[in-house]
C-alpha cells in the first residue's frame, strides 16, 4: 500500500504522542489533544501505521501557524516531511504563516516560501529555586484573571503579534490555564500571564505586555508558585527577557528559528514575551 496523506482526527492521537515519545519530546497526551483541539492537521500513513504529523492553527482570517512536524526515524528521506507541509499550506492559501524550525526543517520551509525572521530562546529548569514576586508601581495591580476578561486579553493578544486568538484565550479561561495573572493599570488590563501543565512540568506563555518590566513583574508572580517544579518559558530571544530568566536558573537549553511566509506583523505597542507554545506561537 502506498503511503497517503489524511486529516487528522483523535484517533491518531496515541500514534502521534509515540512519536514524540520516541524523540524524547516532552509533549503529553494531552498537550497534543490539546493542540489537536485548537486546530487542524495531516498525518502521513502506510498500512495503518502512523508515519508522520503536522498540525496547523488559522487564528483569524490571515494569520496562522504550522507546528508538530514530525516523520518517524524509519521514515526518513522519503519526501514525507514536505508531502505534509505541503499538504498543509494548500490549506493555508492566503494566509501569513509562522513556524519554529529545527537546523534540520530550516532547508525544507526555504525551499516552501518562508523566510527567518529571529529565533526562540527555550529556557527552562529541572527543579525552579524559590522566585520572590516583584511589587507593582504606582497605579498598578496583579489579580486573577476572570472569565469577563476574555476580550480584553483577546485584543492585547491580537496587538502583539496580528493573530486572533479568541479560541485560544478562551479555553485558556475556561480550564486550561492554572492561573492566568493580569495586570491593570488605572482600571485597565495592559498585560496577562499564564500558567499551565505542559510537558515535563509547569510552562509560562501567552506573556503579552508593554515592556520588559511589565513581563518581569508578570512573570515572577506565577514562578513564586514553582518553588522546586520544572519550568519552561519559550520567549523571542530578542525580546530581552532571556537574561533575566537565566539569572533565576531558567537557563537556555535550544533556540529555533522564527520563519514567516508572508508579510511579518508588527507589534501594536503589547510585545509577546512568552509563547504559548513553539508550535502554537
Amino acid at each position: 500500500m502506498t503511503m497517503q496523506i489524511n486529516a487528522m482526527n483523535e484517533s491518531h492521537l496515541d500514534a502521534a504522542f509515540g512519536l514524540t515519545q520516541r524523540l524524547s519530546w516532552p509533549h503529553r497526551r494531552e498537550d497534543w489533544r490539546q493542540a489537536l483541539q485548537l486546530g487542524e492537521g495531516v498525518v502521513a500513513e502506510q498500512d495503518g501505521v502512523l508515519l508522520g504529523t503536522t498540525l496547523f492553527w488559522r487564528w483569524g482570517s490571515d494569520a496562522a501557524t504550522v507546528g508538530l512536524v514530525i516523520v518517524a526515524d524509519e521514515a526518513q528521506g522519503k519526501g514525507i516531511g514536505k508531502a505534509l507541509m505541503q499538504a498543509a499550506l494548500a490549506k493555508l492559501e492566503g494566509y501569513q504563516v509562522r513556524l519554529h524550525a529545527t537546523e534540520a526543517g530550516r532547508v525544507l520551509y526555504q525551499k516552501l516560501g518562508f523566510a527567518g525572521v529571529g529565533a526562540v530562546a527555550q529556557h527552562q529548569c529541572r527543579a525552579l529555586e524559590r522566585v520572590t514576586p516583584l511589587l507593582p508601581g504606582g497605579g498598578q495591580r496583579r489579580r486573577p484573571a476572570c472569565p469577563d476578561d476574555a476580550p480584553a486579553l483577546i485584543r492585547l493578544d491580537a496587538r502583539a503579534h496580528g493573530q486572533q486568538r479568541e479560541r485560544l484565550i478562551r479555553l485558556l479561561l475556561d480550564d486550561a490555564a492554572l492561573r492566568i495573572e493580569v495586570l491593570e493599570e488605572q482600571g485597565t488590563a495592559t498585560g496577562f500571564a499564564c500558567l499551565r501543565r505542559f510537558g515535563h512540568g509547569y510552562a509560562v506563555g501567552p506573556i503579552i505586555c508593554q515592556d520588559l518590566t511589565r513581563a518581569k513583574l508578570l512573570i515572577s508572580a506565577l514562578l513564586a508558585e514553582l518553588s522546586g517544579e520544572f519550568v519552561r518559558i519559550d520567549t523571542d530571544a530578542a525580546s530581552g527577557l532571556g537574561e533575566w530568566l537565566t539569572t533565576l536558573g531558567l537557563i537556555e537549553v535550544d533556540r529555533p528559528v522564527t520563519m514567516i511566509r508572508g508579510v511579518p506583523w508588527q507589534p501594536q505597542e503589547m510585545q509577546a514575551f512568552g509563547l504559548m507554545s513553539q508550535a502554537m506561537a
